[in-house]
């Protein structure tokens, strides 16, 4: 019995010693501040990346503010600016090309702020990384091309690219790891590599224009969900549905990507799931403002579990999340 006793003394010890530990946390992020600085709002991706850093933030009293570049590049190196002269804790950033916003987080993090990038990074490195790895979706998608239209396939091989910007990051990456897999099947051609801009209706008008220039075209793929159900619509459009497959990456929620899937606008996503990805950026937040760093100077980087959701008998709904409606 007093070995029992003492076991159980030792572990009311314990138990007390970790919610010190856990009060001591909330109380070290109480009162800190974030400013989130993404391309857009008002898009399934942006949004449900905020809602879940909202939920830390709010479970943690710390504020959490979204200055919104609403696709404008230009805005945004000035919203990133007046972020930094505020002197938050933690600034999240959401870079639309490699290089754009890469003085910025250098400057930001001499003044002592600590930088998370989501999802985008640029060629200066940062505190922190949450996102998805880019060269193994490129590498996945073109080996699922050349399954479907390599040798043997009795298609075409012709492919046609359609990056939201050439210089950001997930393109970059995508295109170097594709063209390295093409690179091995020369049956495969690239036919168009045109940026859409983050444009729906430019990636269709990109995408009617391939058509018909290759009207046998096997394979379209988009860098992000959104702007490719643009370039599925032209395929509908052209009667090819069904011919002609449509792959895009993007954060697998419910109402747009997966419903594109459903209704045949896209053959399939490589989803890294932009709900997980809220509260991956989420925890790392919380790590940051209680001083979590990587040895040696490098990033903490929170790599995002991959789903891939294909149209047909495998389709499984489970896969996709659902953003809820707002309050």
């Amino acid at each position: 019995m007093g070995t029992i006793a003492a076991f159980a003394l030792g572990a009311c010890v314990a138990l007390g010693a970790t919610a010190a530990a856990r009060a001591d946390a909330a109380s070290d992020m109480a009162g800190k501040k974030v400013i989130f600085v993404p391309i857009s709002m008002g898009i399934t991706l942006t949004e449900g990346w905020a809602r879940r850093m909202r939920e830390h933030a709010a479970t943690h009293g710390y504020s959490f503010d979204v200055r919104d570049a609403a696709f404008n590049t230009g805005a945004m190196s000035e919203l990133l600016a007046k972020a930094i002269s505020e002197k938050p804790d933690v600034l999240v950033v959401h870079n639309p090309t490699v290089q754009l916003l890469a003085r910025q987080i250098k400057q930001a993090q001499a003044a002592g702020i600590k930088v998370l990038q989501i999802n985008l990074q640029s060629n200066q490195p940062s505190n922190a990384f949450v996102g998805a790895n880019w060269t193994r979706i490129g590498t996945e998608i073109a080996q699922d091309i050349v399954k479907e239209c390599g040798a043997g396939s009795g298609k075409s091989g012709k492919v046609a690219i359609i990056p939201g910007q050439l210089t950001a990051a997930d393109s970059v990456m995508m295109n170097e790891a594709a063209f390295k897999v093409f690179k091995d099947h020369p049956e495969i051609k690239v036919v168009s590599n045109q940026a859409s801009d983050w444009e729906p209706e430019k990636a269709r008008q990109i995408t009617a224009t391939v058509l018909q220039q290759n009207p046998d075209l096997c394979a379209i793929f988009g860098h992000w969900d959104v702007h490719t159900i643009g370039a599925g619509n032209a395929v509908k459009d052209a009667g090819l549905s069904g011919k002609v497959l449509v792959y895009a990456t993007g954060g697998g929620e419910q109402g747009e990507a997966c419903k594109a899937i459903e209704n045949g606008t896209l053959s399939a996503e490589w989803s890294y799931d932009a709900d997980g990805q809220g509260r991956d950026a989420g925890t790392m937040i919380d790590l940051l403002l209680q001083g979590a760093a990587a040895p040696g100077g490098a990033m903490l980087i929170a790599e995002s579990p991959l789903k891939v959701i294909k149209a047909g008998p495998d389709y499984d709904p489970s896969l996709c999340w659902k953003m809820p409606p707002k309050k």
